[in-house]
């Protein structure tokens, strides 16, 4: 029981920073007004709702085995599991933990409004002076 806690609390600990990051992202593309509130909205719901659900199953356990071994094996083994998991290697020989970063990027450039055809500037660069 103690082991299914912490390997649930490590994975809504690991959804909750995800959806925290991508509220941060939004956040600076809408300052930015190259995304809408809508992403911004998304990433706060992706952060808060497994945060609620971390929070609820940790008033549900009233505090105890917290501090047990088989509850800290739990906790660590859903992010263990991830990179685990991003070491399979796929069809173009590239690892997937390669392929999930370089979508995070490619995320990121689309919200953030970098122009890739000049090597990632900004989103207020004057293309005139661009090489």
């Amino acid at each position: 029981m103690n082991f299914g806690t912490g390997f649930l609390a490590g994975g809504l600990a690991v959804s909750t920073i995800w959806g925290l990051f991508w509220f941060a992202i939004g956040l600076i593309g809408w300052n930015r007004r190259t995304c809408g509130w809508v992403i911004v909205m998304k990433g706060l719901a992706g952060g808060v709702v497994p945060l609620v659900l971390l929070l609820g199953l940790l008033w549900w356990r009233d505090g105890r085995g917290y501090d047990g071994l088989w509850f800290t094996s739990g906790l660590v083994g859903m992010p263990a599991l991830l990179s685990i998991l991003s070491l399979r290697p796929m069809s173009d020989g590239k690892t997937a933990g390669t392929h999930f970063f370089e979508g995070i990027r490619f995320l990121m450039a689309d919200l953030l409004g970098t122009h890739q055809g000049c090597g990632g500037c900004d989103h207020a660069h004057d293309h005139k002076t661009c090489p």
